[in-house]
């Protein structure tokens, strides 16, 4: 009996042993989570330029976050990729969308954080576009009453606004077009030496069309079609023309628009090298069509050792003396003259051929001018002797 009460208090001291060992709980290793946030979806946005929107890193675990870097699609870039996240705090990153062409873009944004827990992806998104341009046109030419004078050489130009620095010049016709331009509202300048520059607003919607006028600086010293005031649109003095067939001008004496306002008309049925006119301070104005061209202050040609047809300064274009019509036809006429404002006592002497045949003339020094008709083709000087 002893020997089995041994053993059994031996087996109960084992158990006693055994049950009287406690056991220690495991602690869990704290780890960073993962959230993002924002709207991402960018919309429309011009091509070339850039929108921006904010992308929200959030740490919501429990131990610091080390994000090793983001990863953007195409056509979007963030200013923040690395660096460490404390716990229970968030970075901010500006994600920029710069679209390089006109096409939609999208993908995803992917947040590299090692070991957190959540969501480290977010959608974004954008469409690339391209502003409609369109074309602001015109004509540049005189402030009135001579607006049908074209002016070539004008520069004109945006001075303001996202069309800021664009320009065009006008061509002879006094034309000019600025392409690429985008709506709204903006501010031109016109400017040319010797008028006053012009500053005008438009508003561009679509193709726009914008006619300018510019004032001259002074009396003007050239003119082309339409009707002027004489001493006051220009001085009165000596125009000069290369006209084309079919040349009219007028000079007026009011501008009723009545025969009675007229005191000289002129038609030019052929095509004259040049065309002489005096305007006189008495009279009110002068008309001219496109036919006749410009009129200038100035002579058109120098010096000539024959006569073509037209109406020339004697002295200074053609030398006085005797000339020859070697083929003249039927129609020539000719007229020495005192002046050349086109009134009948202007004509010194005058001659119209009835037949075919050469025929001769003799310029006097003292003439100013003599004009000769295309029937009667090119003088030639007849001799060496000069006319007194």
């Amino acid at each position: 009996m002893r020997k089995i009460c041994l053993s059994l208090g031996i087996a109960v001291l084992a158990a006693v042993s055994a049950c009287g060992k406690a056991s220690t709980p495991t602690t869990p290793t704290p780890s960073p989570g993962i959230a993002l946030s924002g709207n991402l979806a960018f919309g429309s946005v011009v091509v070339g330029a850039t929108a921006t929107a904010v992308l929200t890193i959030a740490n919501t675990g429990a131990a610091e976050m080390t994000v090793s870097s983001i990863g953007f699609p195409t056509a979007f870039s963030g200013n923040w990729t690395s660096g460490i996240i404390a716990a229970g705090a968030s970075q901010p990153v500006t994600v920029t969308f710069t679209p390089a062409a006109a096409t939609a873009y999208s993908g995803t944004v992917t947040v590299n954080a090692g070991q957190a827990t959540g969501t480290n992806t977010i959608a974004v998104s954008g469409t690339g576009t391209v502003i409609p341009t369109f074309t602001l046109s015109g004509i540049v030419t005189e402030t009135p009453p001579t607006t049908s004078t074209v002016l070539a050489g004008v520069r004109v130009t945006f001075v303001d606004g996202a069309n800021q620095g664009k320009t065009a010049t006008t061509g002879a016709d006094g034309r000019y077009a600025i392409t690429g331009v985008i709506n709204g509202g903006f501010t031109v300048s016109a400017t040319l030496t010797g008028y006053n520059p012009a500053v005008v607003p438009v508003g561009i919607d679509g193709n726009t069309t914008l006619n300018i006028r510019l004032d001259p600086l002074a009396p003007r010293t050239s003119f082309g079609p339409g009707q002027y005031r004489v001493n006051t649109d220009m001085p009165a003095g000596r125009y000069y023309s290369d006209p084309a067939h079919g040349c009219h001008f007028q000079r007026l004496r009011g501008f009723g628009g009545t025969s009675g306002d007229v005191i000289v008309n002129v038609q030019i049925n052929f095509d004259a090298g040049q065309w002489i006119v005096d305007l006189l301070s008495a009279d009110a104005g002068v008309t001219t069509d496109a036919s006749c061209a410009f009129w200038f202050t100035t002579p058109r040609r120098g010096l000539q050792a024959t006569i073509s047809p037209g109406t020339w300064i004697v002295g200074a274009q053609i030398a006085p003396g005797t000339y020859r019509a070697e083929n003249s036809v039927q129609g020539c006429e000719w007229q020495r003259l005192s002046s050349f404002t086109g009134n009948a006592d202007a004509v010194i002497a005058s001659a119209f051929a009835a037949a075919n045949g050469p025929q001769l003339v003799t310029i006097a020094s003292t003439d100013v001018g003599f004009m000769s008709h295309v029937s009667c083709g090119t003088w030639t000087p007849s001799s060496t002797t000069t006319a007194r």
